[in-house]
């Protein structure tokens, strides 16, 4: 599937924050021994993936250390917030709640082009 490798019948792992900290990313990959990401599994424009909410320098830092980090569903506190929405709010909210970049798929780094704004090939 477009830019992006995983296991048989697993959506897809994609974020919109591309920032590291290089110096944390290196100290937790020496220090830690579990590394926690918080994914959100959600279908947008048709399509299943599972969008990074928490935890990209834990997500480095395994990879770094040469270990699987440990998926885990996001807090509380953000579920809450996303079940006091609608449908189309929540799925607004995905789209929209980017960080420092595009959608991108985390393995290859490739933009989701599905996920693309409007104006620049996607649509809500």
């Amino acid at each position: 599937m477009n830019g992006e490798s995983r296991g048989a019948g697993e959506a897809p792992l994609i974020s919109s924050q591309r920032h590291l900290d290089r110096e944390k990313v290196l100290r937790k990959a020496r220090t830690f021994s579990v590394f926690v990401v918080r994914v959100h599994e959600c279908t947008l424009r048709g399509r299943r993936y599972r969008m990074v909410i928490d935890g990209h320098h834990n997500l480095a830092a395994a990879r770094v250390a040469g270990v699987e980090p440990r998926f885990k569903a996001p807090g509380s506190k953000f579920l809450r917030h996303l079940n006091k929405m609608t449908q189309r709010q929540r799925d607004e909210f995905l789209f929209n709640n980017l960080t420092d970049s595009e959608h991108y798929y985390v393995d290859t780094g490739e933009v989701v082009a599905e996920l693309l704004p409007a104006e620049t090939g996607g649509s809500l």
